[in-house]
């Protein structure tokens, strides 16, 4: 008996996977339609960096929201594959609008998919084709964005309108979360962001997009759980969101000192582009940024 009850379950999740195979392959097509003026798949053919980056962030950021779908007490395995159909589409919606958010927000005055895609002369003269750095904080973006879906969307309790209505209320909530760590970010960094971004420095690109994948990860932990009523869940998260930023801003500076203790982040990214150092500092980082949500 309970040999049939895990092959059943198995058969289900195989459903399940599919499902998510669809949904990875319709904001393909949907990306794909939105850049029709340049080819994403010949580009990636090509090696180019910055469209390879921005479309692995999109496919993490959408497995990642629907895992939240696919968690919680099951209501019977036809309305648990209703529900994912309709959380994938909202989940679909809620990556594009976090795309157009970061393009014309978080790094104002720079068109994404021009930089992607433009000729970049490199210091020692030589061409690459795309912005690696953009398509880095663009991909970072997609995948916080994939965490504070699967918050808002694993959460239990509630009717199924109020499922849906909690789940817009926290990802605008997380979208403006994320824009004021990026600013918060931007000002206490020694050097502009922005420009070195614009200027195709893949390591300020890492900085930047890995450390909104950390606080996403805070995020999610300070949306999931039951739905305990509107003003307490605001005020929860509103709560883990302050916290969230003021302990990765202060690990920041402690990891800073603890990895790179004969330099710093902001030598490594302005003067160096030291692509190596900001992998490990940003891996660091994200590492605290998960102890940080499961400690809550």
């Amino acid at each position: 008996m309970k040999i049939a009850v895990t092959l059943a379950g198995l058969s289900q999740g195989v459903i399940y996977v599919i499902v998510g195979i669809f949904f990875i392959w319709l904001v393909k097509r949907v990306d794909d339609w939105r850049t029709k003026e340049f080819d994403d798949d010949v580009h990636i053919d090509d090696g180019n960096l910055a469209v390879g980056l921005r479309r692995a962030g999109l496919y993490l950021g959408i497995a990642i929201a629907l895992s939240g779908a696919m968690g919680g007490a099951s209501k019977g395995f036809l309305l648990d594959l209703i529900q994912l159909l309709i959380d994938g589409l909202i989940i679909t919606g809620f990556m594009f609008s976090s795309r157009f958010i970061n393009d014309f927000i978080m790094l104002g005055n720079i068109n994404n998919d021009e930089e992607c895609v433009k000729v970049i002369i490199k210091p020692d003269g030589t061409q690459v084709i795309g912005n690696s750095a953009v398509g880095m904080v663009e991909a970072g973006m997609f995948v916080a964005t994939g965490f504070i879906l699967h918050g808002s969307i694993s959460g239990t309790g509630g009717t199924f309108v109020q499922g849906i209505a909690s789940a817009i209320l926290f990802f605008i909530l997380g979208q403006l979360a994320l824009l004021i760590f990026g600013f918060l970010y931007e000002l206490i960094t020694p050097f502009n962001v922005r420009n070195e971004i614009k200027s195709n420095n893949l390591s300020a690109g890492i900085g930047l997009g890995g450390i909104l994948i950390a606080l996403g990860i805070i995020l999610m932990a300070s949306i999931s759980g039951p739905f305990t009523g509107w003003g307490n869940d605001v005020l929860s998260f509103g709560i883990y969101a302050v916290y969230g930023i003021v302990m990765l801003l202060i690990f920041k500076t402690v990891v800073d000192k603890l990895l790179l203790p004969t330099t710093n982040m902001a030598t490594e990214v302005k003067e160096d582009r030291n692509v190596a150092a900001l992998i490990v500092v940003v891996s660091a980082i994200n590492a605290v940024a998960i102890i940080i949500a499961f400690s809550m």
